[in-house]
């Protein structure tokens, strides 16, 4: 709460009090609606903390007086540019009124957690029949590390908070607490985000596979809350590897987009197979925030699609099912990556200024 705080010790304090409680509410309501509208337009550019997957705490830091960095416009093209025509977006505005879901709870099986100064918590991972876990204060990240002798995988991330009138979002990250990737499967490995009032989806990695963890191999949770921090209480899934895979990122890297009213698309980054052997793509799992009314906020009201091209960048396979614009999951029949071929993904959408949105599709590779 913002607004000071009294002792309550007369009817003069207690009305004091009163009207300084009446006065926050207020102004926390009209900061969440601009939060909705504007995508904090009330710094100098739209914070990317808005949809920014939850930055490192360094990062975080740097953002803390409002003035950290952004993410791009949309980039360019990939090997096969999006060509269908989106319905235009019409002049965003923010609901009168938000249903408000009862928080989750989540009670996790804690494998031995332990506070480590005070940005993070250190957990080991382990396979468990019960999901394991922990909760922790705001602005703390955890740092799961496999100390087992063989792969574990996570078939499931759940993480609830008690905030229900913020936009807030969740991210895991394999390896390296980064925005993006500079190498596939190391780095941001899936996003989870919900709207005022909302609980958050759970961030899967397909129906019956999960994400592969190498002995050794950490992965770390974080979150952010708009337009601070608030304490969150992760759960995760764990077993012993039977149908384990990884997390592609498409695009590469993170690039809030600001909205200028005209067709945008994320960048064209794809990913090359560097092996020696065929790899496969089983689906992906999609994060979207779309800053627009007419198809929601969160799904793009322009199409996204993922491709496979040829090592001279032909494109060997196309898909651009609906289902991409929106965030979940998405599944379909195995297609082959064989050693030098490329997969992308892309997805366009339009929305008012100064709104911002944000797409990422984290790609099953195995």
């Amino acid at each position: 709460m913002n607004g000071a705080t009294y002792h309550v010790t007369t009817p003069a304090q207690l009305d004091r009090y009163r009207e300084e409680q009446r006065r926050a509410e207020e102004r926390l309501a009209r900061s969440v609606e601009r939060t909705g509208q504007l995508g904090r337009a009330m710094c100098a550019k739209p914070s990317p903390a808005r949809m920014k997957r939850a930055l490192s705490v360094l990062a975080l830091s740097a953002l803390a007086a409002c003035g950290g960095g952004g993410g791009g416009g949309g980039g360019g093209g990939g090997f096969a540019p999006i060509a269908a025509a989106p319905a235009s977006a019409p002049v965003d505005e923010a609901p009168a009124a938000h249903f408000v879901a009862e928080p989750l709870k989540l009670n996790p099986v804690n494998p031995g957690c332990t506070s480590a100064l005070d940005t993070h918590v250190e957990c080991p991972l382990i396979a468990n029949d019960e999901p394991i876990g922990v909760g922790v204060p705001a602005g703390t990240y955890v740092k799961f590390t496999n100390k087992t002798d063989g792969y574990l995988q996570i078939d499931s991330i759940q993480a609830a908070t008690a905030e229900t009138r913020l936009w807030s979002e969740y991210c895991a990250y394999v390896g390296e607490l980064v925005t993006g990737q500079h190498r596939p499967g190391v780095g941001e490995v899936g996003c989870s985000s919900k709207q005022i009032g909302e609980n958050y989806p759970t961030i899967r990695w397909g129906a019956n596979t999960g994400l592969s963890i190498a002995p050794g191999e950490v992965i770390y949770l974080n979150s952010h809350t708009e337009p601070g921090y608030t304490g969150h209480t992760y759960a995760m899934s764990v077993r012993a590897q039977t149908t384990g895979l990884h997390a592609w990122r498409q695009p590469q890297q993170d690039a809030v987009i600001y909205c200028d009213g005209q067709q945008q698309s994320t960048a064209g980054t794809p990913w090359r197979n560097e092996t020696d052997r065929d790899l496969h793509l089983s689906g992906a799992s999609i994060y979207s925030e779309s800053a627009n009314s007419s198809a929601g906020p969160n799904t793009l009201n322009g199409p996204a699609c993922i491709y496979v091209m040829t090592a001279d960048g032909s494109t060997k396979y196309q898909n651009c099912d609906a289902a991409l614009r929106s965030r979940g999951e998405v599944s379909f029949p195995a297609v082959t990556i064989a050693p030098g071929e490329y997969v992308s993904a892309q997805g366009v959408n339009s929305c008012s200024a100064p709104a911002v949105w944000d797409w990422a599709a984290f790609l099953r590779v195995w």
